[in-house]
């Protein structure tokens, strides 16, 4: 587990990742999409901005 630069967008952030073995699959994990303040609109299958609510 670690920290990664990610740019996604155009925008770059550092999330937090856990490491697999060479040749796994790359997944973008719902803690990365909060940390770009996106989500996924599953009608069109695409990342949209999420409506972010401060609490």
């Amino acid at each position: 587990m670690g920290e990664v630069g990610m740019t996604l967008l155009g925008e770059r952030r550092i999330i937090p990742a856990i490491f697999g073995e060479e040749g796994d699959a790359v997944v973008i994990g719902v803690t990365a999409l909060e940390i770009f303040g996106l989500e996924v609109d599953v009608v069109r299958g695409v990342l949209k901005e999420a409506e972010l609510l401060l609490l």
